[in-house]
């Protein structure tokens, strides 16, 4: 009675009927049904949750099995995190992953395969196989101890052989593990295919060039989480002012070049104020969803991107087009990085300030790269296989 009273005071009674709602009424479901469904035999359901719904390895993972008419012989089971209407296809379902659901946990209880980036869903019988997919494999932020793969996770996607003893010890897991599989990710695929016109989703103009920037979260991503002791006058890293935001319009536009800010979905936007102008299109998560743009898809069709910490750059980086990492709050970043010599892991100029993020758009323009050998160096170093056949690999590894 005492730690539940402590857990209120702390956290508040909306905090706890939250829990009970998004997670504890479907345990309940789950334990009720597993006595009706624990000696059935397992049925043919894939389930698959994603980091913001349909993106990341499991929305790219799902791509290729419903190109190749897995649909026809598996069930597939979304478990959603947002309230979107989706055009799904053949024996497709999808279920919101934090409501109660008899119908969902039925699946999740006779299900032979689990797929997950961010969210893990337990597996419930020993004989179902879950793999993690990973939101990101690879990035400098230091993510030891924030997040721990579950004991019940089967098997995790892994990098290159040469880049495990930092991958492991991020997941405070021995670096011999059998869990490890060399198979690549999902999304590698959807880089090296062919352009569909993504950009067009966003945008009808012509520039001359195209940036993507996708600063990571500093405050969101969780209750109460704050990874940054900087505050941010404008929501994000670099623009300290609309003034600033103004000026930076004006040099875009004179360069007829178009910068695409696309705001990580776990942001917390309390404090944004960051706007869309005639070179400047803002993507918040609800923008994305709406004009259903994927992260890859547009990688794929921009030619430049600016990162930071996080693992888009890492993503990118197989496109071996021009990256600009924004350090300029490394400083007050609470987690610090992962690695030591950093310069061994990154393959582009370090942004500091405002004059040199312009500086970094000047040589995107110019075609002013010194870094394409690196690039190609680093890739090496941090995956293999590195190619467009990784789902093939892993839906064989399933055994689909």
């Amino acid at each position: 009675m005492r730690s539940f009273i402590k857990y209120v005071k702390k956290n508040g009674f909306k905090h706890f009927f939250e829990v009970i709602y998004k997670y504890k009424i479907d345990i309940l479901i789950r334990k009720i049904l597993m006595i009706f469904l624990k000696n059935k035999p397992l049925k043919n359901v894939i389930v698959i949750a994603s980091h913001n719904d349909f993106d990341c390895n499991g929305g790219a993972f799902y791509d290729f099995l419903i190109k190749n008419h897995y649909n026809e012989k598996y069930k597939i089971v979304w478990l959603l995190r947002n309230d979107k209407k989706y055009n799904l296809p053949s024996n497709v379902k999808a279920y919101y992953a934090f409501r109660p659901s008899i119908a969902k946990n039925y699946f999740i209880c006779t299900a032979k395969i689990f797929t997950a980036d961010c969210n893990i869903t337990p597996k419930v019988r020993n004989d179902q196989k879950s793999f993690f997919f990973s939101h990101g494999p690879i990035g400098l932020k230091n993510v030891k101890g924030k997040f721990v793969i579950p004991s019940y996770i089967d098997y995790i996607l892994a990098p290159a052989k040469q880049y495990m003893p930092i991958f492991s010890e991020q997941r405070n897991m021995d670096i011999n593990s059998e869990k490890f599989v060399h198979l690549g990710y999902p999304f590698f695929d959807t880089l090296f295919s062919e352009p569909t016109g993504e950009l067009q989703k966003i945008t009808t103009e012509k520039y001359s060039k195209v940036i993507l920037w996708m600063p990571t979260f500093r405050k969101g991503g969780g209750y109460q989480r704050n990874d940054s002791s900087k505050e941010q006058p404008m929501g994000i890293p670099i623009i300290e002012s609309e003034d600033m935001l103004y000026n930076l319009n004006d040099k875009l536009s004179v360069m007829n070049v178009l910068l695409i800010i696309k705001i990580h979905p776990m942001q917390d936007l309390s404090n944004f104020k960051i706007f869309s102008m005639s070179n400047i299109i803002v993507l918040k998560a609800n923008d994305v969803r709406r004009l259903e743009v994927d992260n890859y898809k547009l990688m794929r069709e921009v030619d430049a991107l600016i990162s930071d910490y996080s693992a888009a750059a890492y993503e990118f980086l197989l496109l071996n087009r021009p990256i600009g990492y924004d350090f300029s709050d490394l400083a007050y970043y609470n987690h610090g990085l992962c690695v030591e010599n950093v310069e061994d892991y990154i393959a582009g100029p370090i942004i500091n300030d405002y004059n040199q993020f312009i500086e970094f758009i000047e040589s995107v323009l110019f075609e002013s790269d010194n870094f394409e050998h690196k690039r190609k160096e680093l890739m090496k170093k941090l995956y293999d296989p590195c190619d467009g056949h990784c789902c093939e690999r892993i839906a064989k590894f399933m055994d689909l």
